[in-house]
């Protein structure tokens, strides 16, 4: 008997992950696959996180290690998990410190050989463990594409494929960087450390700088992997730009820190040219943002003559574009 047939009924809902399986003949090549384990934070997400679970449980991975550590969920996300809860290895209820918070507590629980998380409102592609894992190789981090969609605009598509993840390019911001496409050697995870629980927005970027860093053997996968959901509750939708002071502390931080003596140069470069100039253009766009065109011309081009240095940021003429000439129609 399959798996999809002993999961719990969902009524009419039709397609992946609803009532579709990865089939079991998908995992003959192979005897011995290497343990998965993935982690998912959750807190309030009852519309989504059953799409999250059964996305995973319908993989029919033959090596799967799945937890959920919730955050003490006060809609029915705790009734769904537990519809599921014989197929989950663990999973918790308990109030936390907030995502990395949830995402460390989850990755001591954890003994596989590949690691991610999944967030309690995005899914698996259909055979994405099965392409994850023959990719894998220990030590190395598989890569693979993110497909983004927006719940209330089915004609959106837009694919992320991460690239460029080494030490130079991370530090520069120049990698494509999509967390939900990098699958990782648990060992390098927690080898790498802790994620910054005092982050609200970057842990992940600001934990995989120094992952990139130390682990450099990456491969990279043509599959997407996972389907990532933006809606109006999304924390991805409420970062605004001038949350950037938080990786501006990080990069002056690295400057201090010995394993990134040979990277010091990066670092300067992008503080002095993306994180500074755009967070005073995000400052300046969201002081200015009710003031009339002539007003707004006139105190963005006071900025620049103050911060010359903008000009040299890929974003000026960009939120000239959209914050200064915004309406004028």
């Amino acid at each position: 008997m399959s798996l999809l047939n002993k999961l719990p009924s969902v009524g009419q809902k039709r397609g992946w992950p609803w009532d579709e399986e990865v089939k079991d003949n998908v995992y003959s090549s192979k005897i011995q696959w290497p343990k998965i384990s993935i982690v998912t934070p959750s807190y309030n997400q009852g519309k989504f996180i059953e799409e999250t679970i059964r996305s995973i449980l319908l993989q029919n991975y033959p090596n799967l290690e799945y937890i959920i550590i919730d955050g003490g969920s006060k809609d029915d996300t705790v009734e769904i998990i537990k519809k599921y809860e014989k197929w989950i290895t663990f999973w918790v209820s308990e109030k936390d410190k907030g995502q990395a918070n949830a995402i460390n507590k989850g990755i001591d629980k954890c003994t596989g050989e590949i690691f991610n998380w999944i967030n309690s409102d995005d899914y698996l592609a259909t055979n994405a463990l099965a392409n994850i894992a023959e990719a894998f190789k220990s030590g190395y981090t598989v890569a693979g594409k993110v497909y983004n969609f927006y719940d209330n605009d089915p004609k959106f598509k837009d694919i992320i494929e991460n690239k460029a993840l080494t030490g130079n390019q991370f530090i520069a911001l120049k990698s494509t960087f999509h967390q939900p496409g990098i699958w990782c050697d648990l060992s390098n995870i927690k080898a790498t450390g802790k994620f910054q629980e005092n982050s609200s927005y970057y842990f992940d970027r600001i934990f995989f700088t120094t992952y990139f860093v130390k682990f450099k053997k990456v491969i990279y996968t043509d599959q997407v992997l996972i389907h990532f959901r933006y809606h109006e509750n999304s924390k991805t939708l409420v970062i605004r730009d001038s949350h950037a002071n938080e990786l501006i502390e990080f990069y002056n931080r690295l400057l201090e820190d010995p394993l990134f003596k040979s990277f010091k140069k990066g670092i300067k470069s992008a503080l002095k040219y993306q994180l500074l100039p755009e967070k005073h253009i995000s400052d300046w766009a969201y002081e200015n943002a009710h003031k009339n065109i002539g007003s707004r011309l006139s105190s963005y081009f006071g900025l620049m003559l103050r911060k010359p240095e903008l000009i040299q940021s890929r974003h000026f003429f960009t939120k000239l574009k959209r914050s200064v000439l915004q309406n004028l129609t």
